[in-house]
């Protein structure tokens, strides 16, 4: 491998280092995922329960025991619960919009430029690589088979990591926003579980 760096030249050290910023993201997303997921099956029955028999501070303390995402949403709900139920709805709304979701996708418009770039710095080794294969043919003709291939491999070697790099980002992109869409999906239909339980509350209390 180190071989092959090296034959690369100074475009495959900068194709590199895109690689290894790439990683160090990916690693941040996925502990950001991680620790913003909450198994909300076992987590939302007893909330909605406090929520409807009015127990409201148990509903508070509840969402307090854990720091993932939609607890943490609910804990802001619970924290207007003496508002009316269309405010409620739009101060969370709000939230996700505002502060989850932007929240949820930063950084990945850096991984998208890496995968967008290191395939052109591939290209550009392969042309700076054909550049110099063609001057040596120039000078030299074609009596020397092991600087030509030399010229060829820094052209291939690019053009060959910019793709390694490449491809697993796309990938991984992809995962990401897949993930987005889940806690989206989540987020809202929880949401509106909690805005009926708090609506049923208030009913009750009428």
């Amino acid at each position: 491998m180190l071989e092959l760096i090296n034959l690369g030249g100074w475009v495959m050290y900068l194709i590199l280092g895109c690689s290894i910023v790439a990683l160090g993201f990916v690693i941040e997303r996925f502990l950001t995922f991680h620790y913003a997921r909450c198994d909300m099956q076992s987590f939302f029955p007893p909330l909605e329960n406090a929520i409807r028999l009015g127990k409201t501070n148990d509903a508070i303390a509840h969402c307090e025991t854990s720091k993932a995402l939609v607890p943490q949403l609910l804990l802001l709900g619970l924290k207007h619960k003496d508002e009316k139920i269309e405010d409620v709805r739009q101060i969370m709304v709000d939230e996700i919009q505002v502060h989850v979701l932007p929240e949820l996708q930063k950084n990945l418009n850096i991984l998208a430029t890496i995968a967008k770039a290191a395939p052109m710095l591939g290209l550009l080794g392969t042309v700076l690589g054909m550049i110099s294969m063609f001057q040596n043919i120039a000078k030299i003709g074609l009596g020397d088979p092991q600087k030509l291939s030399n010229d060829i491999g820094y052209a291939l070697v690019t053009t060959a990591g910019g793709l390694m790099v490449t491809i697993p980002i796309i990938l991984i992109h992809a995962y990401f926003y897949g993930q987005i869409r889940n806690f989206e999906r989540e987020l809202f239909h929880y949401l509106t579980r909690f805005l009926r339980a708090l609506r049923k509350r208030k009913e009750v209390a009428q």
